[in-house]
């Protein structure tokens, strides 16, 4: 096409018609125009297909990551609300008239959850990298969700520590537990020692004490747990609207 109108504006001059040569001249420089216009709309059209790709690989990993987290904080919420329940049975029997200090510490002893999670993380690597890298595409709001849920899961991550630590507090210098021999490496043999040679009265002091702060973070994680998890679930939601998956 070019070559065509380099001929066609010889034979013009030639013919000594400028006018009619300027208004060729003038198309050839629209078509060049147009063309390199063109030209850089495509590649425009491929950078923002690339762009579209990895962003979609990144919230596919988002919602990987999502479902593990949703599916351990579910077992977590699942456990707590089973020791509030227990929680809510204990106080009732303690608090009928027949209970004398043996049966409070049988209660104690045998029904208390004193195990608890003493640590908790979650699968947010990718997150928390794009929560610092802007160089992937996401609309605002799906990225101001992003950063609050980093916080979020921090903020439950150092809860949790805190209150792990205080009870540990509690059963290593305030009771009359052998705290590691009694809960992680003393076999029942150990754990009826403690029960032999400690008076009732004694143990239960002790377990009063641990069971209204087990009973504080159980109630306290309860609530940050089921908080996560929608939080998760929702910006998981917007990820999948996003990218129509």
């Amino acid at each position: 096409m070019i070559k065509f109108f380099r001929n066609l504006r010889k034979k013009q001059l030639d013919e000594g018609k400028t006018t009619k040569y300027a208004r060729y001249a003038i198309g050839e420089i629209v078509l060049v125009v147009i063309g390199i216009l063109i030209a850089l709309q495509v590649n425009n059209w491929n950078e923002n297909r690339k762009n579209l790709a990895i962003r979609k690989n990144y919230s596919m990993s988002l919602i990987s990551d999502f479902e593990k987290d949703s599916l351990d904080l579910s077992n977590l919420i699942i456990q707590l609300k089973k020791d509030s329940i227990t929680f809510a049975s204990i106080q009732k029997r303690i608090e009928t008239s027949t209970a004398n200090p043996d049966t409070i510490a049988q209660i104690f002893r045998y029904d208390f959850p004193v195990l608890v999670r003493i640590d908790y993380s979650f699968n947010n690597t990718t997150l928390v990298n794009l929560v610092g890298n802007n160089s992937v595409s996401y609309p605002t709001e799906i990225r101001k969700s992003m950063a609050e849920l980093v916080k979020n899961q921090n903020d439950f991550i150092n809860a949790n520590s805190a209150m792990i630590d205080k009870y540990f507090d509690i059963l290593n210098k305030k009771s009359s537990y052998p705290f590691e021999n009694y809960f992680f490496k003393g076999d029942k043999s150990a754990r009826d020692a403690v029960w032999a040679t400690n008076k009732p009265i004694t143990l239960i002091a002790d377990f009063e004490q641990l069971a209204d702060f087990k009973f504080a973070y159980t109630r306290l994680i309860l609530v940050f747990a089921q908080a996560m998890q929608t939080y998760t679930h929702n910006l998981k939601t917007e990820l999948q609207k996003l990218e129509k998956l």
